[in-house]
């Protein structure tokens, strides 16, 4: 019996919802540059990287500990609400492989000059035996952290 959740988290970033929200949507662009260790290359394969249906190959980092590619399409995006939604599919890896479901939701607030970001992975596990991917969402939010340390600096 498949096992199936939602796991929650965020931050309050100190880059504009703005600025923030402008990285995001380039991100296929943009996580190459302000990380090169972790993002070695993102590919468009389908689509135009903006629109619902767009399609990404992403290779990771060698030392990743849990894929080393990935690829992501956009399931739904909002750019007045500032939401965006990714079915991580298709994983190459130790950890991910294990997961019948990985859908990657973020959406960011205006909060005074700065902005609230919000993140959550939906899952679901072929089984009960399963692990819950909760260190997941601790390295999804701290990667949107360290984007916010990324923009505050440039």
């Amino acid at each position: 019996m498949p096992i199936r959740g939602k796991l929650e988290g965020g931050f309050e970033a100190k880059s504009s919802a703005d600025k923030f929200w402008g990285a995001l949507r380039n991100w296929y662009t943009f996580f190459p540059e302000a990380f090169p260790s972790v993002y070695k290359a993102v590919e468009v394969v389908e689509g135009d990287g903006k629109a619902v249906g767009s399609v990404f190959r992403v290779s990771i980092s060698e030392d990743s500990p849990f894929a080393k590619s990935i690829r992501e399409k956009i399931e739904a995006v909002d750019d007045v609400k500032r939401t965006l939604i990714l079915d991580v599919a298709g994983i190459d890896g130790n950890v991910f492989h294990i997961y019948k479901k990985y859908v990657l939701h973020v959406s960011v607030t205006p909060k005074g000059d700065g902005s609230v970001v919000k993140v959550a992975v939906e899952y679901e596990n072929p089984t009960v035996k399963d692990p819950e991917p909760t260190e997941f969402i601790d390295v999804e939010v701290q990667g949107f952290q360290d984007l916010d340390a990324y923009l505050q600096n440039k």
